[in-house]
């Protein structure tokens, strides 16, 4: 079985390469996201996870066909000055400019007409305005109702134009929208109101026509405000002062155009829904509904705070993983240089460091191969990311309970002393590195389908540390062994470090799941009253808590007949 795992993850990592010399052309579009990423990383005073998304943005400029214009070389300049710059707040400037060249790159090499995009905008806009104003007018609040379906519909279609030209815009005529919304679905439709706010979106609509500059400019927001206005509108519904919580999501309407992007590029169906159920719940919301609103408010929160989330692996995930399969490794090492010392075969004993460092320097470079082929996968990045953690964490549920068996660590043993005793009869020196060799690289390929599910998620320098800390702290235990062993007894560790390993299993199954949710692959449904535990991989949903729920009863049963068998 081993020695189809080395296999499998050879096999794998040809899979993954081979695909790399057919790369198809870098979009545009892949350099934005790697920009978002960028100025998030800064925000986060996260440096590592900055150099990585910024080597994106360099690599994919790099791969993408370019068309001879002066902003190709002011975006090389941009890409220059993030590099050269030393603050935070030079490099955030230095990325908006990138995005602002990026954008009128991307218009060259896509042409737009924008008068013709705003004779569009207004030609479909303006007859519908004029049909829900008759429609408020005649009080006729279904039919304006339907109208206001329409308006969004049209508006959703024809928005992207707008916010490229002018975001300050862009955010009015959304508020106006989300306002109309909010005053056509109270339960008592005031006329007047709702007529001011169709007014005030004819005039956002009619000054963009004319080509008049908002001269706002959208806040410099992340979108962890939804989640202060969400909890405050839901503390005072709780608290049954209804009209503050109304005012907390009038407040939520405002930012949001500031925000919005942030959670349409990761959740389409949360945009949607936040987008049609927010301004429902100010204008229906009174003492019958409040429960209901309550608790629909608390599963948007909750999905919002799933989306924004930004989970990653330390590099202690990164040592648990080398450490446990390490220790297995250094007790076969161990006992080899244990008989050739005894023996007397000091040159027995050389090729047995010189198999197991060849054994660690191959396991290593194949981990940063799968690093970088994961680094390079560009917009399929996530949905890897999660299909492969999932896969990742059946294979370490395999390793963890089968391979590591009384009889599968009997059978190796017996392999092992079968060369032993094959290298003492022939005095085959060689043989004992070979063996050295293939008990590191065993526990190796071991490592590489661990890593697989963290490989995404972690930064080199996390992978770089993760794997130091973990070759010094096998070297205190090789130095000191036998002191070791006597505090604690090798079974004893095992059963420490395999419980470990178990735990990073739970949180890169939950880390995996999640990110499939975010991508709607795997559907959503919170449990409104569970917390999230980013450090363990915990997201309060059913899809994510059962898979775990199945992985800690497959581990307490797997240590409970391990026990009575014992």
């Amino acid at each position: 079985m081993k020695r189809y795992l080395i296999v499998f993850s050879i096999a794998t990592l040809i899979c993954l390469i081979a695909p790399l010399t057919i790369k198809a052309e870098t979009s545009l579009s892949d350099i934005y996201i790697s920009v978002t990423d960028a100025k998030s990383a800064l925000q986060d005073k996260d440096n590592h996870a900055f150099d990585k998304h910024f080597k994106e943005i360099k690599d994919n400029w790099q791969k993408t066909n370019k068309k001879e214009h002066k902003l190709v070389q002011k975006i090389n300049d941009d890409i220059e000055k993030v590099k050269k710059s030393k603050s935070s707040k030079e490099k955030e400037q230095s990325l908006n400019a990138l995005t602002s060249d990026l954008i009128d790159y991307e218009k060259v090499l896509n042409p737009v007409d924008k008068q013709k995009k705003r004779n569009q905008l207004q030609n479909e806009m303006q007859p519908l305005i004029k049909n829900i104003s008759k429609a408020i007018s005649d009080k006729d609040f279904e039919k304006a109702k339907s109208i206001n379906n329409q308006l969004n519909a049209t508006w959703t279609k024809n928005e992207k134009i707008v916010r490229e030209e002018d975001i300050g815009r862009y955010g009015q005529i959304e508020t106006a929208l989300m306002f109309t919304r909010i005053e056509l679905t109270k339960d008592k439709v005031d006329a007047t109101s709702a007529q001011m706010q169709v007014d005030q979106l004819k005039k956002e609509l009619d000054e963009y026509h004319a080509g008049n500059k908002s001269g706002a400019k959208s806040a410099n927001q992340d979108a962890t405000i939804l989640n202060k206005h969400l909890d405050q509108a839901i503390s005072n519904i709780k608290d049954d002062d209804l009209a503050k919580a109304k005012q907390d999501l009038q407040q939520f309407i405002i930012v949001w155009p500031n925000v919005e992007s942030e959670i349409s590029t990761k959740n389409g169906a949360l945009y949607t829904k936040i987008e049609q159920k927010i301004p429902q719940y100010v204008g229906q919301l009174d003492q019958d509904n409040k429960d209901e609103i309550q608790t629909n408010l608390e599963t948007i929160n909750q999905e919002v705070k799933s989306t924004i989330s930004k989970t990653s692996y330390t590099f202690w995930d990164a040592t648990l993983i080398l450490l446990r399969e390490g220790i297995e490794a250094l007790l076969i090492i161990m006992a080899l240089l244990t008989v050739t010392s005894k023996s007397k075969q000091t040159k027995a004993s050389n090729w047995i460091v010189i198999g197991s460092i060849v054994g660690i320097m191959i396991s290593i470079a194949l981990a940063f191969i799968f690093k970088s082929v994961f680094d390079n996968l560009g917009s399929t990045r996530e949905l890897t990311e999660g299909i492969v953690g999932i896969a990742s964490v059946v294979l370490m549920i395999i390793v963890g309970i089968w391979l590591h068996s009384k009889s599968s660590l009997a059978s190796w043993q017996n392999f092992i002393n079968k060369n032993i005793d094959k290298a003492m009869s022939t005095g085959s020196i060689i043989t004992f590195g070979l063996v050295a060799f293939l008990s590191v690289f065993r526990e190796g390929a071991e490592t590489i389908i661990f890593y697989l599910g963290i490989v995404v998620k972690i930064s080199t320098w996390s992978l770089i540390l993760g794997i130091l800390v973990a070759l010094i702290i096998l070297a205190i235990i090789a130095t000191f062994f036998n002191q070791i062993t006597k505090w604690i007894p090798i079974h004893r560790l095992f059963l420490i470090m395999s419980l470990f390993i178990f735990i990073l299993a739970f949180k890169i199954l939950g880390v995996s799941i999640h990110t499939l949710q975010i991508l709607n692959i795997v559907p959503q449904h919170t449990i409104n009253k569970l917390p999230f535990i980013d450090l363990i991989g915990f997201y309060p949903t059913y899809e994510t808590l059962i898979p775990q729920l199945v992985l800690v009863m497959i581990v307490v049963i797997y240590y409970a007949m391990r026990k009575k068998i014992a």
